[in-house]
């Protein structure tokens, strides 16, 4: 009977006693760690869904990159050389000019429109006569622009109204045939409008190519590509000349309106 009851006390001896153990082990590995020690992270991220509708997955910011040209007819323009009574129709009749350049810029994406920071560069040429004497013409413009796009009305952009305001600085060379020599002029900056519609390619891609608009986000991040189609307006600079009056001097008056022009616009 003692040794029964040595026995039954040994064992609920032993039993304190690996309890206290592990107790005690565990209170030390949780001491041995504390909150701020580096165990490893592990970082989850979440998959861009590519079917997702453009107003659905557009982010934040964007970018804009476009290609284009417009036509150039300035309306008031008058000669660089002496013959002060020669004005743009006496030198090239009513043909414009072909302004072909690209812009590029900052994309804000808003709940319903975009608000874009444009920076842009064109040059055209033209070449027409004076009597019996060539005349010909070069045109440079850089420019600054704010553009505001209706590009989230519906669940993919496929007519997008926009409207386009800027601050552009224009220069002219006129070479004489005659006398093989130049004169140049640049105007000091004006401002500019611009209207237009942007109609989107994408649907043209996805019906030969379902999983194209999966490849081309993934790859480039291509968001949408564009056929832009507008109408400019360009405002003489407050030095420019007054046509109506021969003895006045300044800027060249580059003034046009109405100017058609078409583009290929790429966002991303």
């Amino acid at each position: 009977m003692k040794i029964n009851t040595l026995l039954h006390i040994t064992k609920v001896f032993l039993a304190a006693v690996l309890f206290t153990t592990s107790s005690y082990a565990q209170d030390f590995s949780a001491a041995r760690t504390p909150a701020n020690e580096d165990l490893g992270s592990v970082v989850v991220e979440q998959q861009d869904d590519y079917s997702l509708s453009y107003k659905k997955r557009r982010s934040r910011h964007g970018a804009l990159f476009s290609l284009g040209f417009e036509k150039f007819y300035p309306l008031d323009y008058r000669s660089l050389y002496n013959d002060s009574y020669t004005y743009i129709e006496d030198i090239i009749g009513e043909e414009p000019l072909d302004l072909v350049g690209a812009e590029l810029g900052y994309k804000l994406n808003l709940a319903l429109i975009s608000m874009a920071f444009l920076g842009s560069y064109s040059s055209g040429g033209i070449l027409g006569a004076v009597g019996a004497s060539e005349r010909s013409l070069k045109i440079n413009r850089t420019g600054l622009s704010v553009n505001f796009a209706l590009d989230a009305l519906f669940e993919e952009p496929w007519v997008v109204p926009y409207a386009q305001v800027g601050a552009h600085q224009l220069s002219i060379r006129e070479t004489n045939g005659a006398t093989n020599d130049s004169k140049s002029a640049t105007a000091a900056v004006a401002v500019n409008y611009r209207y237009g519609l942007l109609l989107q390619l994408d649907w043209l891609e996805n019906a030969f190519d379902k999983s194209a608009q999966a490849d081309r986000l993934r790859s480039s991040g291509l968001e949408n590509t564009y056929v832009d189609f507008y109408i400019a307006e360009h405002l003489a600079s407050a030095k420019a000349i007054d046509p109506g009056k021969i003895t006045n001097i300044g800027d060249p008056n580059l003034r046009s309106s109405g100017e058609l022009g078409l583009g290929l616009k790429m966002e991303f």
